[in-house]
């Protein structure tokens, strides 16, 4: 849309926001709707399907019902540190993810014109899509979450070294590969963190969102880690993001080895 119908770019960029915006507030109105909160209250499942949801709710350790108001959820989860401890965790991770936003200028380091360059964006994240579909499924059929995510980390981790390192095209661009896939240990992570907040949907709910909210701050910090003047090579931003990537994955494995042995 490069100044096309007679007018500015800025313009134009513009109404795409704005298409985009509305768009995602439409699925959102329609999501308040149609999405269902619980299984015993939601009309179009046939009773078998409901009994079969209750079980599978049950199997999981959570109750429904939950026993706690809206202000006890939130009083629980204010006063529980391990909802802080995944807060500094994730916003410390997202540092190390911080990549992700400037993921075209990364790929312009190769040297290819701006065509190519983002030609050679989307199969990093085809890849990364694959991974987060094999580790998430793999997660779930073996109900274990830290080991994936310490491979998925040392992978990322791998990467930022190979970035920093060299500036060969090749290695540089597997690098970006290994850096990629890095959003799997995410998903990982939101489902383990459902999990340690399973029993109690009131506290539950408040915690999901107080994490989630503290980590839009991640926006912030992220803006400071790739500055102009560091590029082309931006070996700066890569021991960064590789530092943070060890400190947040150092954070998970803690937690891990606490609620292992809370669970013994």
């Amino acid at each position: 849309m490069q100044g096309k119908l007679g007018q500015a770019v800025w313009r134009q960029e513009i109404w795409l926001f704005y298409i985009e915006g509305s768009a995602t507030i439409l699925v959102a109105i329609c999501a308040f709707f149609i999405l269902p909160d619980f299984p015993h209250n939601t009309k179009w499942l046939t009773a078998e399907e409901r009994a079969l949801a209750i079980s599978h709710l049950a199997e999981d350790g959570t109750d429904e019902l939950g026993k706690r108001t809206t202000m006890q959820g939130l009083r629980d989860a204010v006063c529980d540190w391990k909802v802080w401890w995944f807060s500094v965790a994730l916003i410390i991770q997202f540092v190390a993810l911080s990549f992700i936003i400037y993921f075209p200028m990364i790929v312009a380091t190769l040297g290819y014109d701006t065509m190519n360059t983002l030609l050679l964006c989307a199969p990093p994240w085809v890849f990364s899509t694959i991974v987060a579909f094999v580790i998430s499924r793999y997660s779930d059929k073996t109900q274990k979450c830290h080991v994936f995510l310490v491979v998925s980390s040392a992978l990322a981790g791998v990467g930022f070294i190979i970035s920093i390192c060299t500036m060969n095209t090749a290695a540089h661009y597997t690098s970006v590969f290994l850096m990629a896939q890095i959003s799997a240990a995410y998903m990982v992570i939101w489902g383990w963190i459902n999990n340690v907040f399973a029993r109690e949907p009131a506290k539950r709910a408040v915690a999901i969102a107080l994490i989630n909210g503290l980590l839009q701050t991640r926006n912030i910090i992220g803006a400071f880690v790739w500055p102009i003047n560091w590029g082309p090579t931006y070996h700066y931003s890569y021991a960064i993001c590789l530092a943070a990537l060890g400190v947040s994955t150092t954070m998970f494995g803690v937690m891990y080895l606490y609620l292992r042995r809370v669970n013994e």
